[in-house]
């Protein structure tokens, strides 16, 4: 039953209650079974990783490895701890041994190519992936994001467009094309042929939030904006608002991009994106006070959120340095 406890409590999200239930078992078993110590061990450092507490993960993972060097779930455990830490050349080394076991292959090849896509390591993942042979819904993302970053643009498109054939219309792949087209062709051709597809109705939002993107990237906010309002009913109301009220505060149109921010704000107050927008967009039509106004109504929304608090001093203080 305790195994299940602890899977329960995973499901559940509630990561932290869960290594503290590992970490219980350890104490409980302490001694009595190495097997049982290795388990644990390896389960609490698991729960903390996706609490991302990769400190502590690392202190069992390393635990349990002591008790058992070739345990490939303690392996992967403490490759997971020290990848959060950004210790990716260690992780690397772990990743690596789980090559050689056929039930946590998988995970290691995922952890060795992000591994290296971190070390920036491009053309070892290339010899990874031919290596491997995987299958082609895996390796194409992965083949894409090395040749684009070796500058081996036209390959990428190439691969890209083939991740296309398999998945048509897949966003991220539709993103990659379109930044290979900018370096390809240039940001303007780039946006005439996303702007084409756009106005085609059958084809999926995505289509017209990368017109939308590149015609603020070309400094025609107009037709952003336009876009962005094409695709706002259609579902992900709050990111592409956001992108919305970015473009209208900094095409000069303030006055329409702060009743946005602010609606947003209202749901996601902690945002720094947010936050900084339209701290900037009240600096530039030098209307402050409307800003200290605001951030004390949404204290009321959100009593938690303290960091207001600094927000408000903040702006009070260029408000007096102005007057």
């Amino acid at each position: 039953m305790s195994y299940q406890e602890y899977q329960q409590l995973l499901t559940q999200r509630k990561y932290l209650e869960a290594a503290r239930f590992a970490e219980k078992q350890v104490e409980e078993q302490a001694g009595a079974d190495r097997d049982s110590g290795e388990f644990w061990l390896t389960q609490q450092a698991r729960a903390l990783n996706r609490a991302g507490e990769y400190a502590a993960a690392l202190v069992a993972g390393r635990r349990a490895l002591n008790l058992a060097p070739e345990n490939a779930f303690a392996v992967a455990a403490t490759a997971d701890a020290l990848f959060g830490l950004q210790r990716r050349e260690e992780a690397l080394g772990h990743y690596l041994e789980l090559l050689r076991s056929p039930r946590l292959l998988q995970q290691g090849r995922k952890g060795v190519l992000e591994c290296l896509s971190g070390l920036k390591r491009w053309d070892e993942i290339l010899e990874c992936l031919s290596g491997w042979n995987l299958p082609e819904e895996q390796s194409l993302p992965w083949r894409v994001k090395a040749l684009s970053a070796l500058g081996r643009s036209e390959e990428a498109l190439e691969s890209c467009r083939r991740w296309l054939e398999l998945q048509p219309h897949y966003p991220p792949a539709l993103w990659e094309a379109s930044e290979l087209e900018v370096r390809l062709n240039g940001l303007e051709a780039a946006v005439e042929k996303a702007g084409r597809l756009a106005r085609i109705p059958s084809l999926p939002q995505v289509y017209r939030e990368i017109y939308a993107s590149l015609c603020r990237r070309a400094g025609r906010h107009e037709e952003a904006v336009k876009a962005y309002e094409t695709i706002g009913a259609q579902g992900e109301q709050s990111r592409i608002q956001k992108k919305k009220a970015f473009t209208l505060a900094k095409s000069g149109r303030e006055g329409e991009a702060l009743p946005l921010l602010e609606e947003l704000l209202k749901n996601e107050p902690a945002d720094k994106y947010l936050h900084s927008s339209y701290a900037a967009a009240c600096r530039r039509i030098g209307d402050l006070e409307r800003a200290i106004n605001f951030y004390n109504k949404l204290l009321t929304l959100h009593p938690e959120q303290r960091s207001l608090y600094g927000r408000i001093k903040g702006l009070m203080r260029k408000l007096e340095e102005q007057g």
